[in-house]
């Protein structure tokens, strides 16, 4: 019976996916929370949020927790279903184009650095219309 179990269990860790936690940190504290480790390079992620604001290459974007979320924006990126022409800065082009305050959708994967750190890679940046609601 013992080895049976022992099977039985070592079946079990076998079969199914490792848990890992990454710790979360905050930029406006020192606390840090555990969220799930990120899925394999390349799972697209999506999520909606009104824009924080531009940097060079990167957008920032209130995510659900109402944590800011970097994400890079690069020449492949569709934004409004259009990439950034080759000959524009891409941080001009966000600033002209998502203004702060302005909810948009966002789709991305999570890729390394060189170093390997993670960095989140949009591949449609999608404003949100803002709908009126019917009057009665």
């Amino acid at each position: 019976m013992k080895r049976w179990t022992q099977h039985l269990l070592l079946g079990l860790l076998l079969s199914t996916p490792p848990l890992a936690l990454a710790v979360d940190t905050q930029a406006s504290g020192d606390s840090a929370r555990p969220s799930p480790a990120p899925d394999a390079e390349g799972t697209l992620r999506a999520f909606s949020g009104p824009v924080l604001e531009t940097a060079p290459g990167t957008l920032f974007v209130t995510g659900p927790s109402g944590a800011s979320i970097p994400i890079r924006v690069t020449h492949q990126t569709r934004i409004a279903g259009e990439t950034v022409p080759r000959d524009q800065d891409i941080e001009t082009y966000l600033r002209e184009n998502l203004k702060p305050g302005r909810s948009v959708r966002v789709q991305f994967d999570v890729r390394p650095f060189s170093d390997g750190t993670p960095q989140n890679v949009a591949s449609t940046v999608e404003p949100k219309t803002s709908r009126e609601s019917p009057s009665p």
